[in-house]
């Protein structure tokens, strides 16, 4: 393994890739820090000019996207109480606390230095663990590999939002959506209406940049205004030197590992995600506390704990996209696109047959890592001054680059078509308070979930059952029926204590 990082490093260490790294970074931080931006909104945005440069270049600008965008939400969750990312909600309860007390630059920079221990727990999961999973993976036929689909589908109970049933009707809709295009086998089209542009299935980078690029564009509009809170922040806010924070920070080392360990433990399960560990990362943080009292009114433990989570959960996401073919969450399942495009199918062969280009991107995830702390220390005033954008220049260049870029793909104006409409659908799902991330991983799945199921029957003679007799496949069934119960008892137990 060492032989082939030092290969990877090598083949890297380019002025290309390191250009595209930094570049990704910095285009992060900057959506990341501004209200209603996200690293989601970014990939989706940017993910399908990729497809026309080397992997190694394309995926490094992605990867650095996602970095610096998970970051950068704390930056406007800190100044003016409004996370830039779901994945920053919990940081301003104690980061906006810490700015009313002038202590934004230890909040922010505190902020920095504890992403760079989780980003760097994350990133050797990844390196260590991916290699390792795969192996066992290769063990794995049709029908185990439909038992582990069928299982990441259970995690849609976790990223459903507050209705569980409006979570399954996304998904199910999301599955639905798959099924246009041609049939995988019999080669007939399916729910096409007669129309030669559906045949080949609906494009996803314009599913992707509608349901979070034009939706969020829609739901902005309703909310135009500057943003007067943030205007002299660049200019107030003292950011003390590297060696001042890191004294500080070290006397919260402790916080940070065990905040570090939680995001890669749950960034590495499929579906949860970063919106998750900041929160668990925070309650033990909290319960752990000499001083519990202090916590939700400046603590810098309560910054410290999500934001190590939150980075760490980065490159523990890519663990089973990359081993299994499953995302770990929103922003993996828009990577996975992006591979696909790219003409790499994640999956346990991925590692075996194109082992070059991955260990190429582990080393881009690390040197990323270090991306994430360079710029975000030399441009944090810079993200200050852009949270004053006029919302109506800012959203309008936001839709310039979602019709560029999904245009772009395959030159087809009835994907712009379908990008509107989604971007429609994501709209209504929005002001009904309908999870999006249920749809898209369900339309991402739905693929490898039918193909694996009819290869699976075709072995078994179309005996169902025989996945029974099947150890690995067995398991995983059991584990989805536990999670199922257990999601399921969790629900009753809710809504029960509601009604008392």
């Amino acid at each position: 393994m060492l032989e082939d990082l030092l290969s990877a490093a090598i083949l890297v260490f380019n002025w290309q890739t390191l250009i595209a790294i930094s570049l990704g970074t910095i285009v992060g931080l900057m959506i990341g820090a501004i209200p209603g931006l996200s690293a989601t909104m970014g990939m989706a945005l940017l993910s399908p000019f990729t497809f026309f440069v080397d992997p190694l270049v394309g995926i490094p600008f992605l990867i650095g996207l996602f970095k610096g965008g998970t970051f950068g939400g704390s930056v406007s969750a800190i100044l003016i109480g409004t996370p830039g990312t779901a994945a920053n909600a919990a940081t301003l309860l104690d980061g906006y606390e810490m700015r009313k007390k002038g202590k934004a630059g230890d909040a922010i920079l505190g902020a920095l230095h504890a992403s760079l221990v989780g980003d760097f727990f994350g990133t050797i999961a990844l390196i260590f663990g991916a290699p390792a999973l795969a192996l066992i993976a290769l063990k794995f036929g049709p029908l185990e590999f439909f038992s582990l689909i069928l299982f990441s589908l259970t995690m849609i109970c976790y990223v459903s939002g507050p209705s569980l049933a409006k979570g399954v009707l996304a998904a199910t809709m999301g599955l639905l959506f798959a099924l246009i295009g041609t049939d995988p086998l019999g080669g007939t089209p399916r729910l096409t209406f007669g129309l030669l542009e559906l045949q080949g299935g609906l494009n996803v980078i314009a599913l992707v940049t509608g349901l979070f690029g034009i939706t969020e564009v829609l739901i902005q509009i309703e909310k135009f205004g500057p943003i007067e809170k943030a205007k002299n922040f660049s200019k107030d806010v003292y950011l003390p030197s590297i060696k001042e924070n890191i004294s500080l920070v070290s006397k919260h080392l402790r916080t940070i590992i065990r905040s570090s360990m939680i995001g890669t433990f749950i960034g590495a399960l499929p579906g949860i995600g970063s919106e998750t560990s900041p929160w668990v990362a925070y309650g033990l943080a909290k319960r752990a506390s000499k001083k519990p009292e202090d916590f939700g009114k400046g603590s810098l433990d309560g910054v410290l704990a999500p934001e190590a989570a939150n980075n760490a959960v980065c490159g523990a996401a890519m663990i089973p996209m990359l081993v299994f073919g499953i995302p770990g969450d929103i922003v993996t399942a828009i990577l996975m696109s992006a591979l696909i495009a790219q003409g790499l199918q994640p999956g346990p062969f991925l590692i075996v047959e194109h082992r070059e280009v991955i260990y190429g991107l582990f080393m881009s995830v690390l040197f990323a890592t270090f991306a994430l702390y360079i710029f975000g220390r030399l441009t944090l005033r810079w993200w200050m001054k852009i949270l004053t954008i006029p919302p109506a220049l800012l959203y309008s260049l936001i839709v310039a680059f979602c019709v560029v870029g999904t245009y772009s793909v395959k030159t087809s104006s009835f994907d712009l078509a379908v990008m509107f409409v989604f971007g429609v659908i994501g709209y209504i799902f929005r002001k009904l308070d309908i999870a999006l991330a249920p749809m898209l991983l369900a339309f991402v799945l739905a693929k490898i979930l039918e193909e694996s199921l009819r290869r699976g029957l075709v072995m078994v003679d179309g005996n169902i059952m025989a996945i029974l007799q099947r150890p690995i496949a067995a398991t995983i069934l059991f584990l989805t029926l536990l999670v199922l119960i257990t999601f399921a008892i969790i629900e009753f137990r809710k809504r029960k204590n509601i009604k008392t």
